[in-house]
């Protein structure tokens, strides 16, 4: 057992630990939650949630709480801001492999883990300073521990509310509802209507309020306004309605093409994972893997009859997804499918993914380039690629076709270790002001203010507060006047600011379809004037 739990750990290590603090911030995620973590810890007020000084109402804020503290303890970092999701990352892949393990044995465990960890979407979230894998991870714990107290006959279902409780402090009434909603419609399905008295409804609700309530309360009665707009325009309004800024309108099927992007490498073994369900129904286990299979319908169907989508919000079927992709996996690497059709499927998707692995160059520059061009090239080296592609080549004309799984997870480590390696940093600087605030502390003038329109990570890594302004009216006006002052506009304001601005202005950086960095002053007068207050 110890070989396992040491293979998973070094898994997530590599995937969510390596270099994690090595990229500057991406905005505007990370840097709206690295500002507000930074103004919690700076200054005291650990109830309600500030960005720039104004109060912030979009999300709760015990989540913040981990950050600020992650900030308290490490510095003012990137590290910091992600450690929470790279941490809550492995806590779920952990989670995973044990029931896995208990329900199925070690390969299933094993495998279970290994595709949630591998897989696109719960890397890209694992590793980014936001608050849906810590979510996830309450989530998942919430939903496993009633399947395990379901399943075996015995224990305590006090974990069960007490991570429902905890997953509603992460991001609201949805991690209570959403389990619930689960619970309930796999229990009435297998009809087992007894459960609902053996659960303890009354004494579980009194456990999941005395975990959410107490900070809902204070918050609301420090600032009510704050718990009101959260609840309704953050929770209520975000799902049947487009409103207030928190725009998001996809279709009903937006979701699909999500899920199968972000469960790849392993989303061309579903045809065949769901025809063995399907074949399977009637087995011994039927009970577990119908309870996974409404876990990541439910939460599909819910978030797709949202009005407002996001890729993000699907990250919690990922787990019970995972669980029943091992299934077919380990069978078919332990050599136990007997279905000729899916050994072929499995085998041949796994060859598919590996094609498009090695083509993934081309395919991005004739995909992506109009639309993202500067993100483009990915210079991504072919060797290695080639290598996986060639090596299940051989494997299946050696009749080595078990082994293939074991290239397509190497196939993902690989990608994201030369992703987190080499490519991030070319991104972050397009998606992050790192670069402009170190140009501003370079100049070295004391009296200059700086003004922004959309701030995001520029106050997280300036120590003097950033004034965000409305409009590029307003910063146009400032730049009129004599006080010293360094503005950070979008790029495409450039020729609106010079057009209205009589003066000259100076254009100290530009990132290109991002940001830009401007000033009353030039680059070089203040470097001057810097050189001058020193000496």
């Amino acid at each position: 057992m110890l070989g396992p739990v040491l293979l998973l750990a070094f898994l997530c290590y590599l995937i969510f630990f390596h270099g994690l603090g090595h990229y500057a911030l991406w905005d505007p995620d990370e840097g709206r939650i690295g500002v507000i973590a930074k103004e919690m810890a700076a200054s005291g007020n650990w109830m309600t949630l500030t960005q720039n000084g104004v109060p912030y109402y979009d999300k709760p804020v015990p989540y913040f709480w981990l950050v600020a503290l992650c900030l308290k303890l490490l510095g003012l970092s990137e590290l910091a801001v992600r450690l929470p999701s790279a941490l809550a990352a492995s806590l779920t892949v952990g989670f995973v492999f044990i029931w896995g393990t208990v329900s199925g044995g070690v390969s299933r465990g094993v495998w279970s883990g290994m595709i949630l960890a591998s897989s696109m979407e719960f890397i890209f979230l694992g590793r980014l300073g936001k608050m849906d894998m810590v979510f996830a991870f309450f989530f998942t714990a919430a939903l496993l521990s009633f399947l395990c107290w379901r399943e075996r006959g015995g224990g305590s279902l006090w974990p069960f509310y007490l991570f429902v409780g905890l997953a509603s402090l992460a991001k609201g009434p949805v991690g209570v509802l959403l389990p619930v909603l689960i619970v309930g419609i796999a229990t009435a399905i297998e009809k087992r209507w007894e459960l609902f008295r053996e659960m303890r409804l009354v004494r579980g609700a009194g456990v999941v309020l005395l975990i959410s309530v107490p900070w809902y309360l204070m918050a609301g009665l420090r600032d009510p306004e704050y718990i009101w707009t959260f609840l309704w325009d953050h929770n209520i309004l975000r799902f049947f309605a487009l409103e207030k800024g928190i725009n998001h309108p996809e279709p009903i099927y937006f979701f699909i093409p999500v899920l199968l992007a972000g469960f790849l490498p392993w989303s061309f073994l579903l045809p065949p994972i769901l025809h063995s369900l399907w074949e399977r129904r009637r087995d011994k286990g039927k009970e577990q893997r119908l309870f996974l299979i409404v876990w990541a319908a439910t939460v599909l169907l819910f978030f797709s009859l949202s009005r407002n989508k996001l890729g993000t919000y699907i990250l919690p079927l990922f787990p019970p997804l995972a669980l029943l992709t091992a299934d077919a996996v380990s069978r078919f690497v332990a050599g136990e499918e007997t279905r000729r059709w899916r050994q072929r499927w499995i085998l041949y998707g796994s060859l598919f993914w590996l094609f498009l692995f090695l083509t993934m160059p081309l395919l991005s520059e004739r995909i992506f380039a109009a639309r993202y061009p500067q993100y483009l090239p990915l210079n991504m080296p072919l060797l290695f690629s080639s290598l996986f592609f060639v090596a299940a080549l051989l494997g299946w004309a050696l009749r080595k076709e078990r082994r293939i799984p074991w290239i397509v997870l190497l196939s993902a480590l690989w990608l994201t270790l030369w992703f987190y390696g080499d490519k991030v940093n070319d991104i972050s600087e397009l998606r992050s002001t790192r670069s402009l605030a170190q140009v501003i502390k370079e100049s070295a003038v004391k009296d200059y203010r700086v003004v922004a329109i959309r701030s995001e990570s520029l106050p997280f890594y300036l120590s003097d507060r950033v004034h965000v302004v409305p409009h590029p009216g307003v910063v146009e006006r400032l730049l009129q006047e004599p006080t010293p002052t360094v503005a950070l506009v979008k790029e495409r304001h450039l020729g609106e600011i010079n057009g209205l601005v009589p003066s000259k202005i100076f254009v100290w950086k530009t990132i290109p379809s991002g940001d830009a960095l401007i000033a009353n002053f030039p680059l070089l007068a203040a470097q001057n004037l810097g050189s001058a207050l020193k000496r």
